[in-house]
């Protein structure tokens, strides 16, 4: 009885949320810690292809069953900027919510998804193999990408399940390589877009992948969340810099795509573009030298 009635109020609270979200534009992020944990789900049409598994214990996916998508306003980039045929990389994959967002609009490309905390890892697999068109397209990189090859440690975040961030001494431990070692193992020939999201570490997977920035110049969206730099000896500002000297313009991920200041505040996420790819965003080629000009 007690299941039941929690089904019951579970899905009348998820009625209401999907009207504010549609009322509002915004997401089901914040409404997703209220909501009970433990329950499981099978949302299907997600993306309006996919199935995907979802246990509320873990916010990113109480939210997409809650409002039927993750984060709106990444859902909506991706959507922009990923074209049929692309090669994907999706570093700090998580569950698979943007992965599959990523599937739906890349048809005959690829994607890598780079998760190395094993139990959340699981879940990505899952709902990778819950959509069987999903084996050929998807491929779950099992690795941690940082300054080289190296071992690390991973923690899960007990306030917010399923986020996690790597330490030197405390955690699971997992494999680090660098995007430069990877791209040669793997005898990669082609990339781009690459979303960071690692809690902290996307200035580390840049200065790893290098050489990789120069050869294939991705398209970059990456995290920008200032509370994950409070205990880092590099800042917002040293990401931005080292990517202005590979001659990339740091715009905001809506549009009409403004620049971003090196000067804090800054948003949630930023979107990183070379002159190659400045058509996906539709920005005009002339403004491309402005980061330099007001930053350098």
């Amino acid at each position: 009885m007690k299941q039941i009635w929690l089904f019951i109020v579970s899905n009348i609270y998820r009625s209401i949320v999907k009207i504010i979200s549609l009322l509002t534009g915004r997401g089901a992020g914040k409404f997703a810690t209220i909501l009970p944990k433990g329950q499981r789900y099978l949302v299907k049409n997600y993306c309006g292809l996919y199935n995907f598994y979802v246990d509320t214990t873990y916010p990113i996916e109480a939210s997409i069953w809650l409002g039927g998508v993750y984060d709106i306003v990444t859902t909506n980039f991706l959507h922009k900027v990923i074209r049929p045929g692309d090669v994907f990389l999706d570093v700090g994959a998580n569950c698979g919510a943007l992965t599959l967002v990523a599937a739906s609009v890349i048809s005959d490309g690829k994607i890598y998804a780079f998760e190395p905390g094993v139990t959340i890892r699981s879940r990505l697999q899952a709902n990778i193999d819950v959509n069987p068109q999903l084996k050929d397209c998807i491929e779950v990189v099992p690795l941690g990408l940082g300054l080289t090859k190296s071992q690390l440690f991973y923690h899960e975040d007990e306030n917010y399940r399923g986020n996690g961030s790597l330490h030197i001494s405390y955690g699971v431990p997992v494999e680090i390589i660098s995007l430069d070692e990877w791209v040669l193992q793997e005898n990669i020939s082609r990339i781009d877009v690459i979303k960071i999201d690692v809690e902290g570490m996307e200035y580390d997977v840049l200065l790893g992948g290098k050489a990789t920035l120069e050869k294939f110049r991705p398209l970059i969206y990456f995290e920008t969340l200032e509370l994950f730099y409070s205990d880092k000896q590099h800042k917002i500002r040293d990401i931005y810099e080292f990517l202005a000297n590979f001659e990339y313009k740091i715009v905001r991920p809506t549009s009409p795509h403004l620049e971003v200041s090196f000067a804090s505040p800054y948003p949630a996420n930023s979107v990183a573009v070379p002159a190659s790819k400045l058509e996906r965003l539709k920005i005009k080629s002339a403004s491309f030298n402005d980061n330099l000009k007001t930053h350098g």
